[in-house]
């Protein structure tokens, strides 16, 4: 069997690609809907910026654009971990990935 080194920075399961999409994001406890900016992707999480500041472990669901016509949006149950505030007042927001379809 042959071992690959990873010699770049990032040493993840999933590299993440950078993105620059719309996102659709609804909390599944108040039913409350948003929208915000999808900046990374990757096999298992999604980081995206928003104006409002969801709970760490919150339960959302998210629906990123794509930027091609013939392609479906990529929606997915998503599990709030880092929160950031922005000095622009935004949110970096990032979590898991899951049930994606």
């Amino acid at each position: 069997m042959m071992n690959l080194a990873r010699d770049y920075a990032e040493k993840r399961d999933f590299i993440r690609m950078f993105v620059d999409a719309k996102v659709s994001i609804v909390d599944l406890d108040s039913g409350a809907e948003y929208h915000g900016e999808a900046k990374n992707l990757s096999g298992k999480g999604l980081m995206f910026e928003a104006n409002f500041e969801p709970a760490l472990d919150a339960e959302l669901r998210v629906t990123v654009a794509s930027m091609q016509s013939r392609m479906p949006p990529l929606v997915a149950s998503f599990k709030v971990v880092r929160v950031i505030k922005k000095d622009d007042g935004m949110y970096e927001i990032a979590g898991e990935l899951s049930n994606v379809s």
